[in-house]
């Protein structure tokens, strides 16, 4: 058992088979222990610091350590564990040598009864002496905690210089229960939980190069002084220190009092007091009136979050313990939260959330993050500590005569499925006769596709497209929009797949084109990204018809750049190969999007000549804390550097997201993020082919 679930202990002897027996003898006695033996004073100091021990047995005169640096080290540790002597022969002048030492008592293996109940004895003190340093603890950042809001809870500044915190108010201090004193002059970075440092080095970057966007924020979590994770939301301005550029950081102070009363109360009575999620009643009210509400783009899914053997959890860290626990649970839920997403308590152990996301590519990415985080967080309560895992149903709102029942009904069928698979996995809901409903639906869109062709009811939408290195203006990415009988417009996700399905492709390709062409001559961008599918790619005349068009309207064709999807370039890669040649060949650009999906992203990349790639949106999700993401994206991106292709990230939503692109090298960005902070804005053509915004 690793040490994630054991009381972890400490042998000090030169003899495995001592750290055996002691294993032997107290795992009998119920105490589920993991021994690590050593023989050198300074591995028991490293050990120490990095197992935070239970308790540490000195088997006399058979070790190599000396007692009194043995009890040194203990004394020097943040918990000091009690030090048990284990000799052949016990008796009080013994003990009382021992108890001089520093040790606790004197135990022999020869009499196991009296060893059980000393090792209950000092686990239970310890453990008691360490729960009320905590108490004390938590009493001091309480009263600093006070003292902040009695001086009107000032916003917290922290200022840093190559990496150094240079300067700081007692907001900011009091925040992580130092003084000020103690955090000038120390590296900013050390403050952080690791899976943070990625995403906090990009944002500082950022920010020194006049990059980074006013008004985001970056979500990250500080430790305390007692080594307890602090969640903050940090805002970052670029300053002047000393003549020399640096950053300042500033948490918002609490601004409650600018909330109604009646806010207030309804705030109150609305989230659940554990998780600070929505209860289960208002929790439904506003998935109601969000499904009610249509999507501008992407999709919505309801997750359906479980634990899995929580009975086994339970009895890990007890009846009490386990609201505790899953106050921790939805801590770790609260990292992967984008803006836009509602989280509500669904009673007991249940979670239930709604995501809006580009793709279900993507929601099914941010579920998987979320279930390989709880499984791999150790969870600790008090002194007792635990691991589990959870299953995620996920159901996908499709459409808004939808009911909250019937979608989280589907969910939690799903999540069910999971469970009985054995757990610990991510499961999309089975939705029954798909087949059926596609035949009957196509035959309906099929009609309303040629009949909004044949009345020039398509629309371009245009996506900004940010430059992260370079400053850039005027790079959009292209969209199309039906026009529904009563004036609505319809996402491509209803009726794209639909022209797919029909042959249709081709028409409505050359009708973005065509109205792509006339938005590039009236509005000159610096450049439009257009899809290219499947059908246009396998037309032997695209080429000659572009180059007509192209000729007629005066369009220059490096204004635009064509993409085709990674899976089609996979799929037909002779194919793509000459269209993006002949495409060069005419002035054009290319692209593939969607990279990362597939298995051999990078390899793709040397395949096809593409002056930009766009790296998948579902990697993306969570790769601000996860390093295998990091280092995926990375790959592709030094990959992409080498051959001189320009990397575009999509479906970038939230700042810290934004600043591991930073740090990875990643040239532009698309998303819900960037157009939620106006960098640049794209419009809607007209009707037609003189479609112009």
């Amino acid at each position: 058992m690793g040490n994630s679930v054991g009381i972890p202990l400490i042998v000090i002897s030169r003899s495995d088979d001592h750290a055996t027996t002691i294993n032997t003898i107290l795992r009998d006695s119920g105490h589920p222990v993991h021994c690590t033996r050593v023989n050198d004073l300074t591995l028991l100091g490293e050990n120490l610091a990095a197992l935070t021990p239970e308790l540490v047995l000195y088997f006399s005169g058979n070790t190599e350590v000396d007692l009194a640096g043995a009890a040194a080290s203990i004394a020097q540790c943040g918990t000091q564990p009690p030090l048990l002597l284990v000799q052949n022969q016990v008796d009080e002048q013994s003990i009382a040598t021992a108890l001089e030492s520093g040790a606790r008592d004197v135990v022999s293996l020869t009499h196991r009864n009296r060893l059980r109940a000393v090792v209950t004895r000092e686990l239970h003190a310890h453990r008691l002496r360490v729960a009320l340093e905590g108490v004390l603890s938590s009493a001091r950042q309480y009263k600093q905690e006070l003292r902040s809001l009695m001086s009107g809870a000032s916003d917290a500044i922290v200022d840093i210089h190559d990496g150094i915190i240079v300067a700081t108010n007692p907001a900011f201090a009091g925040m992580l229960d130092r003084s000020e004193e103690e955090l000038v002059g120390e590296p900013f970075m050390d403050l952080f939980r690791e899976g943070d440092q990625a995403s906090l080095k990009g944002a500082l970057v950022a920010c020194l190069r006049d990059k980074w966007q006013e008004g985001g924020t970056l979500s990250v979590v500080a430790w305390r002084k007692d080594g307890r994770e602090l969640p903050l939301d940090l805002c970052l301005k670029r300053i002047t220190i000393d003549g020399d550029p640096g950053v300042r950081l500033i948490v918002p102070g609490e601004r409650n009092s600018e909330q109604s009363a009646d806010e207030l109360l309804q705030s109150a009575v609305g989230k659940d007091p554990s998780t600070g999620f929505f209860q289960r009643h208002f929790f439904l009210e506003r998935l109601a009136s969000r499904l009610a509400t249509p999507l501008e783009g992407g999709i919505r899914a309801i997750a359906y979050i479980r634990p899995d053997h929580f009975s086994r959890v339970q009895a890990d860290v007890g009846l009490i313990g386990t609201e505790a626990l899953l106050m921790r649970l939805a801590e770790l839920l609260r990292e992967f939260m984008q803006p836009g997403d509602l989280y509500g308590r669904f009673g007991g152990t249940m979670f239930a959330v709604l995501v809006e996301r580009g793709t279900m590519g993507d929601v099914q990415a941010w579920a998987e993050q979320v279930q390989k985080a709880v499984a791999g967080q150790v969870f600790e309560v008090d002194t007792q500590s635990t691991s589990m895992s959870c299953t995620i149903g996920i159901c996908e709102a499709r459409s808004t005569s939808q009911t909250p029942g019937e979608i989280l009904s589907e969910a939690e069928q799903a999540c069910r499925s999971g469970r009985e698979q054995g757990g610990n996995r991510v499961v999309l809901s089975d939705i029954t006769s798909v087949t059926e409903r596609l035949r009957l639906t196509d035959s309906l869109w099929i009609a309303r596709i040629r009949a909004a062709l044949m009345q020039n009811r398509l629309r371009l939408v245009h996506q900004p497209v940010v430059g992260l290195q370079d400053e850039v203006q005027g790079v959009l990415d292209t969209r199309v929009r039906l026009i529904d009988e009563q004036g609505e417009p319809v996402l491509p996700s209803e009726f794209i797949p639909v022209a797919e399905r029909a042959h249709m492709m081709k028409n409505i390709d050359r009708w973005v084109i065509g109205a792509s062409f006339s938005f590039c001559v009236a509005r000159q961008p610096n450049l439009v990204f257009i899809r290219l599918s499947r059908e246009s790619i396998m037309d032997e005349s695209l080429l000659d018809w572009l180059k007509a068009r192209a000729q007629s309207t005066r369009l220059k064709p490096s204004q635009v750049c064509f993409q085709i999807s990674e899976e089609l370039a996979l799929q037909q890669l002779k194919e793509a190969q000459q269209t993006a040649k002949r495409l060069r060949e005419a002035g054009f650009m290319f692209a593939v999007d969607h990279l990362g999906a597939g298995r051999d992203a990078t390899q793709l990349l040397g395949h096809l000549p593409m002056q930009f790639v766009k790296i998948d949106g579902s990697l993306m999700q969570g790769l601000h804390r996860d390093k295998e993401l990091q280092r995926k994206v990375g790959s592709i991106a030094a990959r992409a550097n080498e051959l001189k292709i320009k990397t575009i990230a999509e479906r970038v939503e939230n700042a810290n997201t934004m600043a591991v692109l930073w740090q990875l090298g990643i040239a532009f960005v698309q998303g819900n993020f960037t157009q939620n902070h106006g960098v640049v804005l794209g419009g809607e053509s007209g009707p037609g082919q003189q479609a112009v915004g």
